[in-house]
């Protein structure tokens, strides 16, 4: 079999030349996006909300009062303030008296169901590992992935077209990922509170980016396409009508012949 019927070309018709039933992917129709590191990062800066907690969020980084060398805490579930919270922390527990991971927390035991200085097994554990690094790690991914939505913009030869799905991407994307990541947290929520709680919002929170970036790029493209292709016609307004008297070759009333 020869490279030609390997590639699925067929160069009978024209000698040297490609038919037109050989297909090509162009970059419109399947760009470099920064689709897969923005659904990845996303969850490393935005808020996901907490339904039925009154304004609980899922966040790395700490609201109000901080100690001046920085958090010990990788992970909260806070409100705006900061003074209603649930941290998983890892310091000295005066609770048992070793330095541990644990939780603490303030006005939100109604919520969650755990009390302050509670000491945590495995699994928190290693989410409060992931937590620390991936608060960084998710910011570097948002980076990767705003520098190759530009490059796609720069090398398309569409550049407005791409343009208007970059920024829709990313606007829908950080929409859903509150949206999908609050549904998640819920659910954690109701199968292992503070834990499933924050596992269940930030997966949720990535699903959501993923599906709403490319949602909109997808949505957004189509109209781009639409709009451009489509040509309106011009309405003339038809001339008044100009009334003829008569009609008849002689005579009153029009009527043919002689009285």
């Amino acid at each position: 079999m020869s490279l030609v019927e390997l590639l699925g070309c067929n160069m009978a018709s024209v000698p040297g030349q490609f038919s037109q039933s050989a297909q090509y992917i162009t970059a419109e129709d399947d760009p470099i996006s920064g689709l897969t590191p923005a659904s990845l990062g996303a969850a490393s800066v935005l808020r996901i909300p907490v339904p039925r907690t009154n304004g609980l969020g899922i966040e790395l980084t700490p609201r109000g009062w901080t100690p001046k060398g920085g958090s010990t805490s990788s992970l909260f579930i806070q409100d705006l303030t900061g003074k209603r919270h649930l941290r998983l922390d890892f310091g000295y527990n005066k609770a048992s008296g070793s330095v541990e991971w644990h939780w603490n927390q303030k006005g939100t035991n109604a919520n969650f169901g755990i009390n302050n200085h509670t000491p945590v097994g495995s699994f928190e554990q290693a989410l409060g590992v992931s937590a620390k690094y991936y608060k960084y790690a998710g910011r570097m991914l948002l980076v990767a992935g705003i520098v190759i939505d530009l490059y796609s913009i720069v090398t398309s030869s569409r550049p407005l077209r791409r343009s208007v799905q970059v920024v829709s991407g990313w606007a829908a994307g950080g929409a859903a990922c509150e949206a999908v990541g609050a549904g998640g947290a819920e659910l954690g929520t109701a199968i292992a509170p503070g834990l499933g709680t924050a596992v269940g919002g930030l997966i949720g929170c990535a699903i959501g980016a993923f599906i709403g970036y490319r949602a909109a790029g997808a949505a957004t493209g189509y109209l781009y396409d639409w709009a451009e292709g489509t040509v309106f016609a011009k309405v003339r307004a038809e001339p008044d009508a100009v009334f003829q008297p008569g009609g008849g070759r002689s005579g009153g009333g029009g009527a043919s012949g002689s009285w």
